[in-house]
């Protein structure tokens, strides 16, 4: 490798990592719901299939090392079956939780709205 394309892989993974640390945007508790619920059905849609979709520990420029990985992957996989689908069901919890914050916020929007038009409390 020449000190040219050490420095752009250098650079690549402090680009990578520190893309890591930038953090989300606000979201509101609908928006949560709905990023929750497309997270289960990702990992539902990964607990049945035997190698999941965009697997990024299964790739690697050589062919031979590639192979292998798949094929460790394929031997172990049986162990994670089952968190992928406990952690789906996990997801669809925290997702019936935002939606239940989500009609609370309104609600207390609602309750605030009704409180400053009576000219709140004496």
């Amino acid at each position: 490798m020449s000190g040219e394309e050490e420095a752009r892989s250098a650079l690549e993974r402090e680009l990578y990592w520190a893309e890591e640390a930038t953090p989300r945007p606000a979201m509101d508790a609908l928006q949560v719901r709905d990023a929750l619920l497309d997270y289960s059905g990702l990992l539902r849609a990964d607990a049945r299939r035997v190698v999941p979709l965009g697997e990024p520990n299964l790739g690697s420029p050589s062919r031979w090392r590639r192979q292998a990985k798949l094929r460790l992957f394929r031997v172990l996989r049986p162990i994670s079956w089952r968190y992928d689908r406990l952690l789906a069901e996990l997801g669809e919890l925290n997702a019936a939780l935002a939606g239940r914050v989500a009609v609370l916020e309104a609600e207390v929007e609602r309750l605030k709205g009704e409180d400053a038009g009576t000219g709140g409390p004496e």
